[in-house]
């Protein structure tokens, strides 16, 4: 069952706040989120987070929940609260000095896979910490057996660097010893030292602003509106989730793979969902056990998918925070694939699993409400590394790069071509930066024609990509989805196009991959092919339409 959050203040619906000032606090908020962001992307070391934002800001309250958070990354942010807790739970609130910033990683710990960097700095009014600035950032390499940190393993102390919170940051000074401890165990460390540089200074900016509001409306407005954009947040959902018909609905799906077995019976994923009046019950019995590889998820990683999933169904409006996210209870069975325990690898949760999972709770959703979620996507982050030595700088790099696919048709519109959906909020990679500054030319990146799902409304086209190695020495791992799976139609539309990959060599030789695979050692002249899936089409597909889409 989900970890209760924070009693809400507002349960009777009433506000001590004045609408207007209420309004002008909490707008407020999200405007420091989103400041925090520009900082993080401005000054970063990495395309991944300078290009691609593959970062998150939020802003908790003194009880570890997010008042409010910036437009990025679902998987991200729903795990948040989670991160507050156990950061709270290691480093009490009369603990912290004005300065201090805690650093973690531990997915078993608050966080979401070791990548993924959280950083904690408090905000302190009138001397009284008011909140915390938080970021959540992925560095393309913790260490670990691959470049990239993101390979196929069967236990978490081969994925990178496992950190729980600690105190890197005390009273504004920078702890050497424990960033030398860091940077000792990752690759290209003087990069991954910019980013955390990067994330330093935009937790300080989130600090300055939210000091800023507290100067201009004095804390104890602050603090109540912190808790008031909460509790606005649940009574929407709430209000939201009563117009709605009661339902008693349930899916299943397996994964493809998890790099050593690609038997369904191994990797199903099973929920149901009971919706009753107001409250919105979700349950992942009949689910498998953990598997051996990396697709086991955390459980702030799947919670965050059914509130992600939870804030769609309700529809737009609502700023997502953790009073839109109390308004659901989940349920998972203890050491299962959806809520895994230590020691199992965790990696491709994030990225695949997660995805699979709001794919597979929208797929139960639509039996009770098809016009208002959209058909099965392409259910995947679709993440390939690549690392190694780079002859010509004279120094190894990493490349990290999630690929987008076919969005789900839905009630009014084609699904979106090649783009990231559901869980993940990145943005595009440039090719030119990309051979700009490593070792690597790309042959290929285009939609895949046909390869979204007919219907009334049909599913966006996949993603082919085609990059070639220049150098020796590199490693290359995928972790995708829906080889096997392909995304589901909803209401009568047809499933979407599959996924593939492979590895072709200079003499054109090309050898299949399964969707988690790796690390490989490539040549020289070795192409990584990688294609995503279509999404699902939406409702049947009127022929004489159908006829006059190929014509045109």
């Amino acid at each position: 069952m989900t970890p209760a959050l924070s009693p809400l203040s507002g349960t009777t619906g009433l506000m001590r706040t004045d609408p207007v000032t209420f309004e002008i606090i909490r707008n407020g908020l999200y405007a420091v989120c989103e400041e925090m962001k520009t900082v993080l992307m401005r000054t970063s070391f990495s395309p991944l987070l300078s290009l691609s934002a593959d970062l998150s800001c939020a802003i908790l309250d003194p009880r570890g929940d997010v008042a409010a958070q910036g437009n990025d990354i679902p998987v991200h942010l729903g795990a948040m609260p989670f991160t507050g807790r156990a950061v709270l739970a290691a480093f009490p609130l009369d603990t912290w000095r004005a300065g201090d910033g805690v650093l973690l990683n531990d997915p078993y710990l608050g966080g979401t896979h070791l990548p993924d960097m959280s950083l904690l700095m408090p905000v302190f009014v009138d001397d009284a910490v008011v909140a915390f600035s938080a970021t959540r950032v992925h560095w393309p390499d913790v260490g670990g057996i691959a470049a990239g940190s993101s390979s196929i393993s069967d236990e978490i102390l081969k994925e990178g660097l496992r950190i729980p919170p600690v105190k890197i940051i005390e009273a504004g000074r920078l702890r050497q010893d424990m960033m030398d401890l860091i940077l000792a165990n990752v690759r290209v460390p003087s990069d991954r030292f910019g980013d955390f540089r990067a994330q330093q200074a935009a937790n300080l900016r989130g600090v300055r602003r939210l000091q800023e509001l507290g100067a201009r409306y004095g804390r104890a407005a602050l603090e109540t509106v912190l808790r008031e954009s909460q509790d606005y947040s649940h009574l929407q959902v709430q209000h939201r989730l009563a117009a709605l018909p009661d339902c008693d609905v349930s899916a299943s799906e397996p994964l493809d793979g998890d790099g050593f077995t690609t038997d369904p019976a191994s990797l199903m994923i099973a929920v149901r969902i009971r919706k009753r009046g107001t409250t919105f019950d979700v349950d992942f019995a009949g689910t498998a056990p953990a598997a051996r590889g990396p697709v086991n998820a955390p459980f702030p990683v799947t919670a965050s998918a059914v509130y992600y999933t939870l804030i769609g169904l309700a529809g737009g409006g609502i700023p997502p925070n953790s009073g839109a996210y109390a308004a659901a209870t989940v349920h998972a069975p203890e050491g299962c694939l959806v809520r895994a325990r230590y020691p199992s690898p965790v990696v491709a949760a994030n990225t695949e699993t997660s995805n699979r999972i709001v794919d597979i709770l929208l797929r139960a959703l639509g039996q009770a409400y098809p016009e208002r979620v959209p058909a099965g996507s392409y259910g995947s982050a679709c993440v390939y590394t690549l690392g190694g030595p780079d002859a010509a700088r004279g120094r190894p790099f990493v490349h990290y790069e999630t690929i987008g696919g076919g969005m789900g048709g839905r009630s009014g519109g084609d699904g979106q071509s090649g783009m990231r959906v559901h869980m993940g909020n990145t943005m595009n990679l440039p090719v030119e930066a990309m051979e700009a500054q490593m070792p690597l030319r790309f042959h290929a990146y285009e939609l895949v024609a046909e390869s979204g799902g007919a219907g009334r409304w049909r599913g966006g086209a996949g993603v082919r990509k085609v990059v070639e190695v220049l150098g020796a020495g590199v490693q290359a791992s995928v972790l995708g989805e829906r080889t096997s799976t392909a995304a589901a139609g909803i209401d009568g539309g047809a499933p979407g196009g599959r996924a593939s990959f492979a590895i072709r060599d200079g003499a054109g030789v090309a050898r299949t991959l399964e969707s988690k695979s790796g690390p490989h050692r490539l040549a020289p002249g070795d192409r990584l092919e990688m294609q995503t899936a279509g999404g699902g089409g939406w409702g049947r597909r009127d022929p004489a339409a159908d006829q006059k889409g190929h014509a045109s």
